[in-house]
């Protein structure tokens, strides 16, 4: 059979019965350098190659590995509800950093794959400004099941940090600074 018959036995497979693509033979060295014949059994050759090309290109998007998220991002916006409330002494001079747990909601600016959200907060009884944007109100204190809209910058902050969460489970996560928020997000 020459190539121009099998090309058009195949097109009239196609046009006609459902099932019929199934029977028509691959054409490997039919198809130019880089291109896929029009018309490939998934048991073939081809087919597999396809498939592990497209696999390949997958992974280079990631490094080549499957399995790798996207490294967090150094500035966030999320929507997240307060899990764990954590306070320190009264501020006075000093400035506390007192880290707090948060359950993601929704990232709002940002890339952030995780589920649980550790932020530290400067002097949590004085809340947290308003930010520029103005959408929702200030935050002024910290309760659990809060849910917040914050504005995060990647590290704890200066200060003195209190971080009851640095041993167990969390201690791998990165932690963010709190700069502004809102409550009723």
């Amino acid at each position: 059979m020459t190539r121009a018959r099998v090309t058009s036995f195949a097109l009239a497979c196609l046009a006609g019965s459902a099932g019929c693509w199934m029977s028509v033979p691959v054409l490997e060295s039919s198809a130019s350098p880089g291109m896929v014949p029009a018309v490939i059994a998934p048991e073939s050759d081809a087919a597999v190659a396809v498939a592990d090309d497209e696999e390949e290109a997958a992974d280079d998007i990631d490094g080549g590995d499957p399995s790798a998220l996207p490294e967090p991002s150094s500035r966030l916006e999320v929507e997240a509800e307060l899990v764990e409330a954590r306070s320190a002494a009264h501020c006075g001079k000093n400035k506390f950093m007192v880290v707090m747990r948060y359950a993601v909601k929704r990232v709002l600016a940002g890339s952030y794959d995780e589920r649980d959200l550790y932020v530290a907060h400067q002097c949590p009884e004085h809340g947290l400004p308003a930010c520029r944007d103005g959408k929702g109100a200030r935050v002024r204190s910290f309760r659990a099941g809060d849910v917040l809209r914050l504005q995060l910058v990647q590290g704890a902050g200066s200060g003195k940090i209190v971080d009851k969460f640095a041993d167990g489970p969390g201690a791998e996560l990165p932690r963010y600074h709190a700069r502004c928020g809102a409550a009723g997000a």
